[in-house]
């Protein structure tokens, strides 16, 4: 191929590359993450946006001021339409792609090395998320961003390079290695000075040192810790994940041996570093995280190629890549099939919004387990949009009871058929005498100690649990119905159930057995009304299979029949 066209031709194989291996993106749908980020900004001022970006303090709340404002005009321009978040996250990977080629072009390397340095990067599956998921859309503007700066320091256009490089922070905080990587060019590459530096290196530290006040010993996914056990866990989850090979980047550390280029060490050593905030989070374990530090591995690739020629790297190239599309197909499958399930879900509550406009509270039975509760939340919030809506989940053991004079919907998901039901409680209506456990139970009257539904028609309680139903006039039975299965009788072997009716003991029942059990309680008379029943199990029931939770007995229905 003519020179002239040489390049030209190798990035337009490459889009088409790409596009072949990630147009199902296409097919995808918010994340957990996605769908936050959109419900917050939707009403976020621009004036937010530009003193985040302004602003040299460090945002505990993760604030990330270049990132965010994707979601928000992103979020006025499109809404709930998927594909503009993915061709723009795309062509952001692409200007990557090209900014590479230019890093690598200043590095005095090979065409052959450049093109080999670039394909590396190109389609890497250990950040595929980066490619399918909006929620990195912080990874890829981190990398554009610090790309520049670098390209612009090597320039010697130092103030755009800083500015770039406060660009690549207010992106995500890895970019805080920015300045010890252009110090690391200079002293390998470049002419050292602490001098020229000193701007870059102020202003990472300024951040760094808020990081460390802010981060350092917080709990949670974001807390930075450091200890021995935590820094091997990351190191070795990032090892594993950088070749797809388990350990086998470890193996990176002896490439400056074998190979005497300093822009080999340059780019070891800057992909370690851009690398380097992750490991103090053990919390956030994501292949996506590598999508910057392997532009530093893209270096180091391009060094080994110009070692040993690149007829002998294309071979293994060609057999990575080819397992890399292997993976990346296992990948899609499980993502898309989480896509198809958030899109339903979302979807059926915007339907429920749009109908539902008085609707001020939801009480959340079970949702699809992929969206996460933020993620269920922000969808919650981006399709009612209102800032008063109450949401409630039935699992929390301490969760709050709904008002009494809420219109509240009930939201049970069935992720079989992948559809929402939805039951809605206005302020007059009154509340049910009996309840069997139902996609369509009033679990508003489960007021406290309730699981989700399993296996069909049936609820675990917790070893204390409440609820309250309407008695009618003349009722003097009460009755209940469990489900007390082999195994569960063969952990215990034995099992009360007292129930107590406005705090009066009304009877207990001992099972010994399994089966669909239903006892008979009498009651002396009373009046018509709400009444509040309380079960109390003895002993509690541990399961053994990872579930931590403390159980009660599997409850199918009770009340006054």
């Amino acid at each position: 191929m003519n020179k002239r066209w040489a390049t030209p031709g190798l990035f337009v194989l490459l889009v088409w590359l790409f596009y072949v291996a990630s147009k199902g993106a296409y097919k995808g749908f918010f994340s957990a993450d996605d769908l936050d980020n959109l419900a917050w900004t939707r009403h976020a001022g621009l004036t937010g946006f530009f003193t985040g970006l302004i602003s040299p303090q460090f945002f505990a709340s993760n604030f990330r001021p270049v990132g965010h404002f994707y979601f928000w005009a992103l979020g006025h321009l499109a809404g709930l339409d998927f594909r503009p978040y993915i061709a723009v996250l795309h062509g952001l990977h692409l200007i990557n792609l090209g900014l590479l080629w230019a890093l690598l072009d200043r590095l005095m390397f090979s065409w052959a090395a450049r093109a080999i340095g670039v394909i590396f990067f190109a389609f890497h599956m250990a950040v595929f998320d980066a490619y399918w998921k909006p929620m990195y859309v912080f990874d890829v503007l981190c990398a554009l961003f610090s790309l520049l700066s670098v390209i612009l320091w090597i320039d010697k256009r130092r103030w755009l390079s800083f500015l770039c490089f406060w660009l690549a922070y207010k992106s995500k905080e890895l970019a805080v290695a920015v300045p010890l990587i252009l110090a690391a060019y200079e002293y390998f590459l470049g002419s050292f000075s602490i001098r020229a530096l000193a701007v870059h290196l102020a202003g990472g530290a300024l951040f760094a040192a808020q990081a460390l006040f802010s981060q350092g010993g917080r709990g949670g996914d974001y807390g930075l810790r450091l200890t021995p056990v935590t820094l091997w866990q990351t190191i070795d989850y990032y090892a594993s994940e950088v070749l797809l090979v388990r350990h086998a980047g470890f193996g990176l550390a002896l490439l400056p041996v074998w190979i005497r280029d300093r822009r080999l060490w340059w780019g070891l050593l800057a992909g370690a570093l851009w690398l380097g905030p992750m490991l103090l989070v053990p919390g956030r374990l994501f292949g996506a995280y590598l999508y910057l530090p392997l532009a530093g591995l893209a270096v180091a690739m391009a060094a080994l190629t110009e070692r040993i020629g690149w007829k002998w790297i294309a071979v293994p190239l060609a057999v990575w890549l080819g397992f890399n599309y292997a993976e990346m197909r296992n990948k899609r499958r499980a993502t898309l099939a989480e896509a198809e399930e958030s899109t339903a879900y979302v979807f059926s509550l915007a339907d429920l919004a749009k109908n539902g406009k008085d609707i001020d509270t939801v009480l959340i039975d079970s949702a699809p387990a992929a969206m996460r509760r933020w993620g269920v939340e922000g969808a919650l919030r981006y399709t009612f949009d209102r800032d008063d809506l109450e949401i409630i989940y039935l699992e929390d053991v301490d969760h709050k009871e709904p008002r009494s004079d809420a219109n509240l919907a009930m939201l049970s998901w069935d992720a079989p058929i992948r559809r929402l039901h939805s039951l809605r409680r206005t302020a007059a209506a009154g509340d049910a005498a009996y309840l069997e456990m139902t996609r369509l139970t009033p679990v508003w009257q489960l007021t406290k100690g309730w699981y989700q539904r399993e296996g069909g028609n049936y609820r675990w309680t917790a070893p204390k649990s409440y609820a309250r139903v309407r008695r009618p006039a003349g009722a003097n039975e009460f009755q209940v119905t469990v489900n007390v299965g082999p195994d569960y009788i063969r952990a215990v072997k034995s099992v009360t159930l007292t129930v107590r009716v406005n705090g009066a003991e009304i009877g207990s029942r001992t099972y010994m057995q399994n089966g669909w059990l239903t006892e008979k309680f009498t009651m002396p008379p009373g009046p018509e009304g709400n009444v509040d029943v309380e079960f109390s199990v003895d002993p509690p029931f541990r399961p053994i299979n990872g579930d931590p939770r403390t159980l009660g007995i599997p409850i199918a229905a009770f009340g006054f029949r």
